[in-house]
């Protein structure tokens, strides 16, 4: 297999490949055609009763609580609206069950998923007001709810310019459809959500919504957590190669680099040309791409992201947790961005703060990715870019990637290996590698994991993700097998047999 070529092939023809959202189908799964008052695409009906897990739940088969809650929670709505006969029931009452069963285990989750406090206290309402049997309250979350609203100007709640949009299906019966019309997308979307753009419609018809809609579902097939998100992916799948540690110009024609600068504003860059919004993260690192193939970038561009008391920095504007890789991102922009005002004292402070957010004095976790092999290898990774001492500060770190390899040479942190999360830590051992030794049988069996992984399908990798459910980036899971495998290449000789 040549690594490159694939590589490269994989930056040229990017698609949107990421694993449907069971959230997002249910969603529309609820919307009725006017003319006949019956589900405006059944087939996505029938999708619900045809995916219900054994346990009586939907989302990802990695069991994740706040995805097979939500997800269960929604699907049971769309069925008890759309849904008919036995089957419908039958499904209605297992998810019934399987909240009651489940909802306390929420706790034992890393992280809540995009929105979770928003939609969640909201969908429970709905569900009450349906019938269901479903608790009557919201685990703690209807609090957690006020406290994020108490975060955002009353001003901002409908605007263009606010990422609430992305979930404003929160706002449930009672919200002003005029108003939600005022953050609509150029694309029709609301957030380039297909399940708030949903929401919208279910007040009243709308051309550019439904099309919306349609098109969407003409591109992938099944609904999305997300759609589209151009430069989120590109920019994703660049950055992840960078870690191979090649040059990051070999991946990617001039035309895409041009386009990424074109792009690039004075506020940064955002998950796509119809999104609207800039991001901190997305930013940081296509800030460090573009200045490493030789573009200028101003560096008062992550300026703007940074809090100006605590020194970190935040992804998005109201905010309720800090990004650990969007820090680590940061760190590793300011490394190249050297007129960034004050820039050593950032990048300590930001050290700092990644630091004491560590685990259980082990690993990191980032509210963007389930697994804490996502954020540690980028810690790890961002440290050793920024200064290689750093290996040592996160010694405990090391110890722990090291003694979680699983027999058949992956890691996973969720009952089993998966080449994703191999992936991740295969890379951060490797770059380690080359400031102190580690053990080649054991990075061997790493990279053979890999190489008998690259072939699988989108449905044998692991729903890792987060958005408002978990989802799989196909595209971005197979550069990072790619980057890793390259990187063992060049680092240790011939890929195992």
């Amino acid at each position: 297999m040549d690594l490159m070529q694939e590589a490269r092939k994989l930056v040229k023809n990017l698609q949107f490949r990421m694993s449907p959202s069971p959230y997002d189908i249910a969603w529309m799964a609820r919307l009725r055609d006017p003319a006949t008052q019956s589900p405006r695409w059944p087939h996505l009906v029938q999708w619900l009763l045809e995916n219900q897990h054994a346990d009586g739940s939907w989302g990802a088969k990695l069991v994740y609580y706040h995805d097979r809650i939500i997800c269960t929670l929604i699907a049971a709505i769309a069925l008890s609206e759309n849904g008919t006969g036995r089957d419908a029931e039958d499904a209605i009452r297992r998810a019934e069950k399987y909240i009651w069963r489940n909802l306390h285990l929420l706790h034992t989750d890393p992280f809540e998923l995009v929105g979770f406090e928003l939609l969640f206290p909201t969908l429970i309402v709905e569900a009450q007001k349906l019938g269901l049997k479903v608790p009557n309250h919201a685990a703690g979350y209807d609090k957690i709810q006020i406290a994020k609203l108490r975060l955002i100007p009353p001003e901002m709640l409908y605007s263009p310019h606010a990422t609430t949009k992305h979930s404003l299906e929160f706002l449930g019966r009672n919200a002003d459809p005029t108003r939600i019309a005022q953050a609509l997308g150029p694309n029709g979307s609301l957030g380039n959500s297909p399940a708030a753009t949903t929401y919208f419609l279910m007040f009243g018809e709308h051309q550019p919504s439904l099309d919306y809609l349609n098109t969407s579902l003409a591109a992938t097939g099944l609904p999305l957590s997300l759609f589209p998100y151009r430069y989120f992916e590109l920019t994703w799948m660049l950055n992840t190669l960078s870690y191979s540690q090649r040059p990051i110009k070999e991946f990617a024609d001039e035309d895409i680099w041009q386009e990424l600068k074109g792009q690039f504003s004075d506020r940064g860059l955002g998950l796509d040309p119809t999104f609207n919004i800039t991001d901190g993260d997305i930013t940081s690192v296509t800030s460090r791409l573009l200045t490493e193939v030789g573009y200028e970038v101003d560096p008062m561009v992550l300026f703007r992201y940074q809090n100006p008391e605590t020194r970190i920095f935040r992804t998005y504007p109201y905010e309720r947790n800090m990004s650990i890789g969007t820090n680590v991102h940061a760190l590793e922009a300011l490394c190249v961005l050297t007129d960034f005002p004050d820039r050593l004292n950032a990048q300590r402070e930001v050290v700092s703060a990644i630091l004491d957010r560590r685990i259980y004095n082990m690993y990191w976790m980032d509210k963007w990715h389930a697994s804490p092999y996502y954020a540690t290898s980028h810690v790890l990774i961002g440290f050793l870019r920024f200064d290689s001492y750093l290996a040592h500060a996160a010694r405990y770190t090391v110890d722990w990637l090291i003694n979680t390899q699983r027999d058949d040479g992956s890691w996973g942190f969720f009952g089993e290996g998966t080449p994703e999360e191999t992936a991740y830590a295969l890379t951060a051992l490797l770059h380690l590698h080359r400031h102190e030794p580690v053990d080649s049988e054991m990075l061997r069996r790493g990279a053979a994991y890999l190489v008998r992984s690259y072939d699988l399908p989108q449905e044998g990798h692991a729903a890792l993700w987060i958005y408002k459910c978990l989802c799989i980036m196909d595209d971005i899971v197979r550069a990072s097998i790619l980057a890793a495998l390259i990187l063992y290449e060049d680092t240790c000789g011939p890929l195992p047999a």
